[in-house]
């Protein structure tokens, strides 16, 4: 076999699905990985204004985005959950149930399996150089 036809028998990124575990509160998530095209747009969104110390960048939104869109199991964004819970979108929800550790450690699970791998503070600081 060739290595093309490697490449060919490989599943779509888009069709990786994982179950990993998160911590004894919430249990096992179903994650799904960012494409290049998804992080490149979550890192363009996140960036603020150039200052003397470099590019802002917002980790807290960088970690919403990412949480908000490859969760897949429990779905942040399912219209009938967001009305039990009073929220309005996936990210209000995830703000209102999740500890700002849990959505960091959530994010870097997602960041591992897209290939991204260790500390998202250090990959958005490779990013803005």
């Amino acid at each position: 076999m060739s290595r093309l036809d490697d490449f060919l028998s490989l599943p779509n990124v888009t069709d990786v699905v994982e179950e990993v575990y998160i911590n004894k509160r919430l249990g096992t998530f179903k994650i799904k990985p960012m494409t290049n095209a998804q992080y490149n747009e979550y890192l363009s969104r996140c960036k603020g204004k150039y200052t003397r110390e470099g590019v802002n960048f917002d980790n807290g939104k960088y970690n919403l985005l990412i949480v908000a869109n490859h969760v897949i199991d429990p779905d942040f964004s399912n219209a009938e959950f967001l009305a039990k819970v009073g929220c309005q979108t996936a990210r209000d929800f995830i703000n209102a149930k999740l500890k700002a550790g849990e959505i960091q450690d959530i994010a870097e699970k997602i960041a591992e399996i897209s290939g991204i791998g260790g500390d998202i503070n250090e990959q958005v600081e490779e990013a803005k150089n």
